[in-house]
């Protein structure tokens, strides 16, 4: 979604391009800007990954925005580190690698 926000979101939906999606690349990196209740409803990601850093100067992700996300598995990189998607077979898995180790998450 890179800096989309809700005007984006709403264009999105307006044209009936995504609904029941897989993982979702979190915009803006979970500010309050983008995300919206409504968008998030009516895709319906499973995973959303938000990129952003560790004690960041503009506290992202943004509690309000977690709380949208609440329905999917969440990774973040501030507190999972990189985050690897595999894909096979139709499926996928999510692996985090940080520093302490690779997890096993999906």
């Amino acid at each position: 979604m890179g800096d989309a926000g809700f005007k984006v979101e709403e264009s999105i939906l307006n044209k009936n391009i995504l609904t029941n999606i897989d993982i979702l690349k979190v915009g803006h990196h979970g500010s309050n800007t983008s995300s919206s209740k409504n968008f998030i409803n009516t895709i319906k990601p499973k995973t959303c990954l938000i990129s952003v850093g560790k004690n960041n100067w503009y506290g992202h992700p943004k509690d309000s925005v977690l709380k949208i996300l609440s329905a999917c598995d969440t990774y973040r990189t501030d507190l999972n580190g990189s985050i690897e998607i595999k894909l096979k077979n139709n499926q996928y898995s999510v692996k985090t690698i940080n520093e302490r180790g690779i997890n096993e998450l999906l």
